[in-house]
């Protein structure tokens, strides 16, 4: 009985059921997210080998980046239903470009105890999606928030070859990534803590 089984059994079976029928494509939401560590591993592991083996493609939606890294790419991050950063794997875990993803980043936990990683806690609470704020959908929230990102929703902009990011301050992300969070030079009269 369908009881019977572990979270982990229940993925396998899952993503069986999903394979079943040599699809093209296949849409995971989720497909880790209530496994512990070691089971999550197995189960990208298997996702990857079966990715190989039958060349089909996944859409795969989650919240943890960290498993995003091993499974995806390119990355889409996302913020109230709007992309706001879109890189290769590689690139936007080695340079992101965006606020969000900066500090989407800084929670993933550290695998070296004398790692000196600063972790972003974001102030505010998530707003309405259904009433989204103007301008940067993530300016509430975000640590370089400027006037501007309060009136006018920044496009979805290509940075570097292959790299988009949708803030007005993406080229100045890097310095902020790297544990200034100063407000970008740009600032008129406001600063990152008024954010």
């Amino acid at each position: 009985y369908p009881h019977e089984f572990s979270g982990g059994q229940r993925q396998r079976i899952g993503i069986a059921r999903a394979h079943g029928l040599n699809p093209r494509l296949i849409v995971a939401g989720e497909p880790v997210s209530a496994l512990d560590v070691s089971i999550q591993a197995q189960i990208v592991n298997l996702l990857r080998d079966l990715q190989k083996e039958m060349s089909l493609t996944y859409v795969f939606i989650a919240h943890d980046l960290s498993v995003d890294e091993h499974i995806s790419n390119p990355v889409a991050v996302m913020y109230l239903g709007r992309i706001v950063e879109l890189a290769s794997s590689l690139d936007l875990y080695r340079n992101p470009r965006h606020p969000y993803t900066v500090s989407l980043l800084s929670a993933i936990p550290s695998h070296d105890p004398d790692s000196k990683k600063t972790r972003i806690v974001l102030k505010g609470d998530v707003p309405n999606p259904a009433q989204p704020p103007t301008g940067c959908r993530f300016h509430p929230r975000c640590f370089m928030a400027q006037a501007i990102c309060a009136s006018e929703e920044p496009p979805l902009r290509q940075i570097a070859p292959g790299h988009c990011s949708a803030c007005h301050f993406a080229e100045q992300v890097d310095r902020a990534a790297a544990g200034g969070h100063a407000a970008p030079a740009a600032a008129a009269g406001r600063t990152a803590s008024d954010a």
